[in-house]
């Protein structure tokens, strides 16, 4: 088994983050539930003119928008729980906007894709009224729009992720959500002037800012200033948990849940995104936190690690390879064969791990991620040149170093410094400094943050996306539209 995973991480892209198509099938149902979000969007912006709010069914909308279906072994009753709800929401906005406009002899608007919800409804169904009637009504002959709708989306969806994580630690927060939805309510109609909709992708971009922003403004009341880390790559002797995804709020809960069951060998791991969270003084200083696990190749990862794992809601990579139990998730829609946490109960996780004892260490190299707010602060205040370079993500990129040898570069250790990218353009834009940016890897931090750019005078440059959750009309519009090169 080990061999299999090995080789397989070794020669094949289809392993994380959703890399290579994601299947026909899984695509079409999730095709679905946007379908059913768009036309909640279009209605309740509707009713908004008429100053009717429903902020309980915005906020499920955004739930479900920021929710990353992916994978072929999702559970199924899950997602027909998730369709219904939306399906019932539906019907009760466009309800309540055609009574209202009936009643006020308003002229009044109707998206007719409709699908019956009856008893023997199931996910075949569904796929078949995808490819019968959602499909065909997204069919155009202005494949421009069409690619402007799909970057639409994309942005929708990774703000609504962001909103997610916000409401994981301030439920009623709902600044944004109407505006995000208005946003994703433009992909209903295809008779909006392209010039149009470009412009509103601007206007959203400082949207996004301040989501992403706000965002950072509650880790670090939450957790504490971020600050220099090594971060070990040991496991080591004991029992052991890894925690995969990017919610910081349930490794918090695992720690704590650690703490309250009185167990001192526990040793807790974090994996892909997750590895964040190390910068932070909360998690940096908490004992049962040892260090990362992982190639950010989610398969391999669980395969070989010698311990119990849990998959937070926010968790994004490809799984359907895997093969291995004593694994949990929080996830809205989970996966087949895998264990749910109930009511963020973590005691059978704990108890999991206990029974998976590790004999032996083993040791693995440290990454040291330094901080560098104030060297980069400092930096800006005293430039006074006509033009620079960022760079996210330095490592080894000579010939980048080389074509600007004459030019000063600043580098961001990305996405660990993603914080002050913001303050920093904003700055060096105030000085009409020319910026030219490399973007060196492209994956959703990276399109959540070059998005956000959009409405800003940059020279914005990013290596190709392999990820199929940032699929190609995605980036032949930011080519297109927004002048972004391919490097």
């Amino acid at each position: 088994m080990y061999d299999f995973f090995k080789n397989k991480a070794k020669n094949n892209f289809c392993m994380s983050g959703g890399v290579c198509s994601i299947h026909p099938s899984v695509n079409s149902l999730y095709q679905v539930l946007l379908s059913e979000i768009r036309e909640i969007s279009f209605y309740l912006v509707k009713l908004n003119e008429f100053k009717i709010e429903n902020k309980n069914i915005t906020s499920n909308c955004i739930t479900i928008l920021s929710t990353f279906l992916i994978n072929t072994n999702f559970n199924k009753t899950k997602y027909l729980e998730v369709f219904k709800t939306l399906n019932k929401q539906k019907r009760e906005v466009k309800e309540k906007y055609l009574n209202f406009s009936k009643e006020n002899n308003i002229p009044f608007e109707v998206i007719n894709t409709s699908f019956e919800v009856k008893n023997d409804f199931s996910v075949s169904k569904l796929i078949q009224y995808y490819q019968e009637h959602v499909q065909r009504n997204q069919k155009t002959d202005d494949d421009e729009r069409f690619n402007l709708f799909e970057l639409i989306t994309i942005i929708a969806r990774l703000c609504a992720l962001n909103i997610a994580k916000i409401k994981n630690f301030e439920s009623t927060f709902d600044k944004y959500d109407f505006e995000i939805l208005r946003f994703f309510a433009l992909t209903n109609s295809y008779s909006i002037k392209k010039e149009k909709i470009i412009r509103r992708i601007k206007e959203f971009a400082p949207i996004s800012r301040k989501i992403k922003s706000k965002l950072d403004e509650i880790y670090i009341e939450k957790y504490g200033q971020k600050q220099d880390v090594d971060v070990h790559f040991d496991i080591l002797k004991g029992y052991n948990i890894l925690v995969s995804g990017s919610d910081f709020n349930e490794l918090e809960d695992v720690l704590k849940a650690i703490e309250e069951s009185k167990i001192e060998n526990i040793n807790v791991y974090t994996n892909g995104a997750l590895l964040l969270a190390h910068q932070y003084q909360y998690f940096k200083n908490n004992h049962f936190l040892k260090g990362h696990f992982g190639t950010n190749n989610a398969e391999y990862d669980f395969s070989i690690f010698p311990g119990a794992i849990l998959l937070t809601r926010n968790f994004i990579q490809k799984i359907d390879g895997l093969y291995k139990g004593e694994i949990f998730s929080n996830k809205l829609i989970s996966f087949d064969n895998i264990l749910d946490i109930k009511n963020y109960d973590y005691k059978p996780l704990l108890n999991a791990c206990l029974k998976l004892e590790n004999n032996n260490n083993k040791c693995g190299k440290n990454l040291v991620i330094k901080y560098k707010k104030e060297q980069i602060k400092e930096s800006i205040e005293n430039f006074n040149e006509k033009e620079i370079i960022i760079l996210l993500d330095s490592k080894n990129h000579d010939n980048i170093f080389e074509t600007y040898e004459n030019k000063k570069i600043l580098n961001f250790d990305f996405p660990f410094m993603e914080d002050i990218l913001f303050e920093t353009i904003e700055k060096l834009l105030k000085k009409d400094v020319k910026i030219t940016m490399f973007f060196t890897q492209c994956s959703l931090i990276t399109i959540n943050i070059l998005t956000s750019l959009l409405d800003l005078n940059l020279n914005l440059k990013i290596k190709p996306c392999i990820d199929a959750i940032i699929n190609p009309h995605v980036i032949e519009s930011l080519k297109k539209d927004f002048q972004i090169e391919m490097i």
